[in-house]
């Protein structure tokens, strides 16, 4: 019995193999921009959608002024609580109920006495499901 070997061409095996990588890098490179433009999609519809409550923190003299504008809930929010990094505030000084007409001014009277530095300051809110969340974080210079 004698058996007949074909001898293989190593050019047909290598353009094989290259044409084989060259596929995989096209269809990998497919997904990516295909997973980019859905994920710039996210990112953007993500930005335009209204926060929760906007609002500004102002510090006048050794008061907190949070001033309430506007926000997808800010019908739903009932308190404000105030958080001053490195600062152990009273929950009589750091809680209180929000605007009744939504938006307005909350005054933190005398939160700042005796702050110096660099601190970071946040506002959370309380909505009336009982969710907390994070309306606002700044770093504020205190002399």
């Amino acid at each position: 019995m004698a058996y007949r070997y074909k001898r293989d061409n190593p050019k047909s095996k290598r353009n094989l193999v290259i044409a084989f990588f060259v596929i995989i890098v096209l269809i990998a490179l497919f997904v990516a921009v295909v997973a980019g433009f859905f994920g710039s999609n996210y990112v953007v519809q993500k930005s335009l959608e209204d926060p929760d409550v906007v609002l500004h923190m102002a510090v006048s003299g050794g008061d907190m002024i949070v001033t309430v504008y506007d926000g997808r809930r800010v019908d739903e929010l009932r308190m404000l609580v105030l958080e001053i990094e490195g600062v152990s505030l009273p929950t009589s000084m750091s809680m209180m109920p929000a605007p009744q007409m939504g938006t307005g001014e909350v005054c933190f009277s005398n939160t700042c006495m005796g702050v110096t530095g660099v601190r970071k300051v946040g506002v959370r809110g309380i909505f009336t499901d009982g969710s907390s969340s994070l309306l606002k974080l700044s770093t504020i210079k205190f002399t």
